[in-house]
């Protein structure tokens, strides 16, 4: 994750909001606390704290920022992953599509007429 340069006003316990921006950007079958509530007592807050904070408008930015990193940070897994489904029996035309796009060479589509 990057670390944000973004000044944040108007936040008790600054810490805290930035960490509960990055765990909310985290898919939920990956978060190490499932739900709000253990996420709020693992930092001493309340529930409502937190209800508060995702009405702080800087939060949605900064989960933004965070869906961002993390997706990067998992990026050489994914193309794995379609690496690997394109050498496989379920393997379809839109896979391969993909995996060549993403190594920067166009399908083209449309015979010439």
């Amino acid at each position: 994750h990057s670390d944000s340069s973004t000044i944040i006003f108007g936040v008790n316990r600054l810490p805290e909001f930035v960490r509960f921006t990055r765990w909310y950007a985290i898919p939920r079958q990956f978060r190490e606390r499932e739900t709000q509530k253990e996420f709020a007592e693992a930092v001493g807050v309340c529930e409502d704290t937190l209800t508060d904070w995702k009405r702080h408008p800087q939060f949605w930015p900064l989960v933004q920022e965070a869906i961002t990193g993390w997706m990067k940070d998992r990026i050489p897994d994914v193309m794995g992953g379609l690496y690997l489904k394109t050498q496989g029996d379920k393997c379809s035309a839109k896979d391969v599509e993909m995996f060549l796009r993403l190594a920067g060479l166009e399908i083209n589509k449309n015979k010439n007429k």
